[in-house]
């Protein structure tokens, strides 16, 4: 018997669905301009931290161990390379490692991180899907009563964040610098926020992709 484990994506079975009605029998989602393209990150390290915002140690030491500084502007995130931190309240924020391995993280930031901290490992709860494509602001229209548009645009580094619903379910939905979305998802979601994708990027071209 073998001892290997099998990572499986929450959208594992979605990578290569497509909705299109007016394409042709027979025709692949490669094959076929989409005007909406979700793609889900590879698997990544995603931690929760509570700390003291007011301590300026904590906030270095967090900028120390990620190289990336720690937001402290409501609604905003920060990002170096493949690590973002997105501010999720006044003591809570949600780091993200793209790739990366939760247990390592977690390490390097209980070695640097001394006094009242709490650090929780949600990787197995959670992806992260980006949404791209020229339709991106109308299915954020359908999704969800925010409002996107609202944003000032992001930097390669820097943008905002927010908590809120997405198709009845719940998101933390960030800006990028190229005009896409990113969507933190919970994995007992992903089967459905899916196919509600698919479904409301049906008029448009809709396809997923894996990271």
């Amino acid at each position: 018997m073998s001892n290997a484990i099998k990572f499986e994506s929450p959208l594992n079975y979605f990578h290569g669905a497509f909705n299109k009605s007016s394409a042709p029998n027979g025709v692949f989602n490669d094959q076929i301009d989409c005007d909406l393209v979700i793609k889900e990150m590879s698997l990544s390290a995603h931690l929760n931290l509570r700390g003291d915002a007011d301590d300026s140690h904590f906030c270095a030491a967090v900028a120390q161990a990620l190289d990336v500084a720690l937001p402290l502007q409501p609604g905003t995130y920060q990002r170096n390379g493949n690590i973002s931190i997105y501010w999720l309240g006044p003591s809570e924020w949600l780091i993200v490692q793209e790739g990366g391995d939760p247990a390592s993280l977690e390490a390097a930031l209980r070695e640097s991180l001394k006094g009242h901290i709490s650090i929780v490992d949600v990787s197995g709860g959670q992806t992260c899907i980006n949404l791209r494509g020229v339709a991106v602001a109308t299915l954020l229209k359908k999704s969800s009563i925010y409002d996107f548009e609202g944003w000032d645009a992001a930097t390669p580094n820097s943008g905002r964040v927010v908590q809120t619903t997405f198709a009845k379910a719940s998101a933390a939905v960030s800006n990028r610098s190229d005009g896409s979305y990113d969507l933190v998802i919970r994995r007992s979601f992903a089967d459905y926020v899916s196919q509600w994708l698919l479904d409301a990027g049906g008029e448009f071209g809709c396809r997923i992709e894996q990271g």
